[in-house]
């Protein structure tokens, strides 16, 4: 039934097909992470939770995913990237169903928990892919893959929009999407093109980063915090303190993320241009600098000007950081690409909490204006990578 696959791309040669096979699992990753977040107001309703408890029982996503990261970084060096990234497709896609018939508190929890870890799973193997990939083809293109992701997460809120007006209900809607990306990446467990993605020699499930990725990481903690507080505070802000209308709280956000996704899918000629590290620290400036127009201008248009830069900044980030920490000469892909993004989640976490700290103390545009700071200082890190990768050279 789902040999189109490798008819298809037997045809073609490796890299370009491997390059469509990884870039069909982002998609199919972000479609899964996006189907269950257009949802999320409906299963908080069937299961009468407040705010507060909501607040907590979501938490148990992310000690999934930092659960997920040794052990998936293991798995990916063990077996390697295809397998698990195959193996972590059907069952990320299966949890998404189980979340659909979660029909108490616990039997939530359980399932967000497996969802954050499984989420992991998936990440890692489709991003060891991806630098694996990028090699083949000795270019960047990682971004393209993450766009693509960004791009899935648009045709999820399309569908989830649609079930929604037509009365589709949760469990019946996470059952379809489920069903389909679980085919699609069972469809792909056998092609798999001999000398990629082989599995390597057991490797111990910790291992400590050296300063190279530890200031990697301290980057994609101020990228993803960023990220963070705007995808949580962004509509606040245009609702408080530009004022805008309830028809119109969203155009913030909209702006983001729109930018983020059209910089990914963009981002790649750029760094093929100027280099990632230089593009890197380029972009730190850059969301700085939409922040304080943001700040210091709150009105309609340039407020949503100023987001949109932000969302130009953060876009190439985390894809770049993954490139740069694929290049380590300590550790496998998989660990230094699970190592940067386990500091990453940390600002990821505390984004926007410390947004809703410092704005109940001080005031919002006093958060904003801290998260300004601290991209501004990824312009030192990057000089610090870069002195530290001519060093290894």
């Amino acid at each position: 039934m789902f040999t189109f696959a490798p008819m298809f791309f037997a045809a073609t040669v490796a890299p370009r097909r491997e390059r469509v096979i990884t870039a069909v699992f982002f998609f199919l990753s972000g479609l899964v992470a996006a189907t269950w977040s257009s949802r999320i107001p409906d299963v908080q309703h069937h299961l009468q939770l407040n705010d507060a408890q909501w607040g907590r029982v979501l938490f148990t996503i992310y000690a999934g995913l930092i659960c997920g990261l040794p052990i998936s970084s293991w798995l990916v060096s063990r077996f390697g990237s295809r397998t698990i990234m195959v193996t972590g497709g059907i069952i990320y896609s299966l949890v998404l169903g189980i979340l659909g018939i979660a029909d108490s508190t616990w039997q939530l929890v359980l399932a967000l928990f497996l969802f954050g870890f499984s989420r992991n799973l998936f990440n890692i193997s489709v991003n060891t892919s991806a630098v694996e990939v990028q090699q083949l083809y000795n270019k960047p293109i990682i971004s393209t893959f993450h766009g693509l992701w960004s791009l899935a997460c648009f045709v999820a809120a399309a569908i989830g929009s649609i079930m929604i007006a037509q009365d589709v209900s949760t469990c019946i809607h996470f059952f379809i999407i489920a069903v389909f990306c679980a085919l699609m990446s069972y469809a792909f467990k056998n092609n798999q093109q001999p000398g990629l993605n082989d599995a390597t020699e057991n490797r111990p499930l910790f291992v400590k980063p050296d300063r190279y990725l530890l200031l990697l990481g301290a980057i994609t903690f101020c990228s993803m915090l960023c990220e963070g507080a705007m995808s949580d505070w962004t509509v606040s802000y245009f609702e408080r303190i530009v004022g805008a209308d309830k028809n119109s709280i969203t155009v913030g956000y909209t702006s983001f993320i729109v930018a983020m996704t059209i910089g990914r899918l963009t981002g790649d000629r750029v760094v093929a241009r100027f280099g990632a590290i230089n593009v890197i620290a380029a972009n730190g400036l850059l969301i700085a600098a939409g922040l304080f127009i943001a700040i210091l201008l709150p009105y309609f248009f340039t407020a949503a000007l100023g987001f949109l830069l932000v969302g130009l900044g953060t876009s190439i980030m985390v894809p770049q950081v993954y490139s740069l920490a694929s290049r380590s000469k300590k550790m496998k892909a998989s660990y230094a690409i699970a190592s940067v993004t386990f500091i990453g989640y940390i600002g990821f976490l505390i984004g926007p909490v410390m947004v809703g700290s410092i704005s109940e103390a001080f005031g919002m545009q006093w958060s904003f204006a801290l998260i300004a700071v601290l991209c501004m200082s990824i312009c030192f890190l990057t000089a610090k990578v870069k002195k530290l990768g001519t060093k290894k050279d």
